[in-house]
This record gives C-alpha cells, sequence and structure tokens, in this order.
C-alpha cells in the first residue's frame, strides 16, 4: 500500500514558522511575468497563458475574499475574457493581472495575521504567512508553464 500524497499545504504550513517572508515576497516580485514580445511562442501559448491568467486571477479573488472590509485603496481591476484575447493581447493581460496580484498579496501581508486575516486556498483558510508560501510554489509552477512556450 502506498502512503497518501501529502497536502499541497503540508510544506507551506511547516516553512512559515521559520521562512524570511520578506525573502520570499522578494522572490515573488522578481518572477517574470510573460515577456510581451509576442516573438518566439508555441503554438500552445495561447491557452498555456490562459490558463495561467485564469489561476492568478483565481488567487487574487481567494486574497480579496480574505480582505473584505479593508480593500481601502484597493481597485478592482476590470477584466475581459480570455477566450477572445490574441496572443499580444493576452501577453499584455497577464503583466497587468501579476502587478495587481502582488498588490493584494502587499495588502493581505499588511493587515498581518495579527488582524486574524486569512485566505482560502488548496481548500482550507490559512493565515497570510502560510498563503505566500502557497502562492509562491503556484506562481513558480505558472511561470514554469510560461517559460516552456518560449522557443
Amino acid at each position: 500500500m502506498t502512503a497518501p500524497e501529502p497536502h499541497p499545504l503540508d510544506a507551506p504550513k511547516r516553512e512559515a514558522a521559520t521562512a524570511d517572508l520578506a525573502a520570499v515576497r522578494r522572490a515573488l516580485a522578481a518572477l517574470p511575468p510573460a515577456p510581451l514580445d509576442p516573438q518566439g511562442w508555441a503554438a500552445g501559448a495561447e491557452e498555456t497563458l490562459r490558463a495561467t491568467i485564469g489561476m492568478e486571477r483565481k488567487a487574487q479573488m481567494e486574497m480579496r475574499i480574505g480582505l473584505e472590509g479593508r480593500l481601502d485603496g484597493l481597485p478592482l481591476r476590470t477584466t475581459a475574457p480570455l477566450a477572445g484575447m490574441t496572443l499580444p493581447e493576452l501577453l499584455a493581460e497577464h503583466q497587468a493581472g501579476r502587478a495587481m496580484l502582488l498588490r493584494v498579496l502587499d495588502r493581505l501581508l499588511s493587515v498581518g495575521e495579527q488582524s486574524g486575516v486569512r485566505a482560502w486556498t488548496y481548500g482550507e483558510e490559512v493565515p497570510p504567512p502560510v498563503y505566500l508560501l502557497a502562492l509562491r510554489g503556484r506562481l513558480e509552477r505558472l511561470s514554469g508553464l510560461i517559460a516552456a512556450q518560449r522557443l
């Protein structure tokens, strides 16, 4: 009998006690969004970008739900359906979406765990440090998918 797969939050929960959260946040800012140059992309790039943007929008929603009532000065970004966007439009949308995602993350971290704010991810409500570490893994995987589409 094989051991059950670990829950995706097991590692972030363990790491949250000792992680340098400021360094993790800086690493997220250093993750490159999709390059805006529409040249040199594989045929599957549009679908990969649609999926990636959708996942990043979902992460933003997770944080906004946790921040309910603490969203002053944090505007909603008007977004368009991804299905009809061309590759250049998807690239620009990914850049803008990533910038807003990090802005919402900064709000979540600034409000902090002491205020009881939690974000919903991987089927659980978690405190901001655990969310940050889980988000790092998700964004790293998504960045890898994007990088794989470059020729």
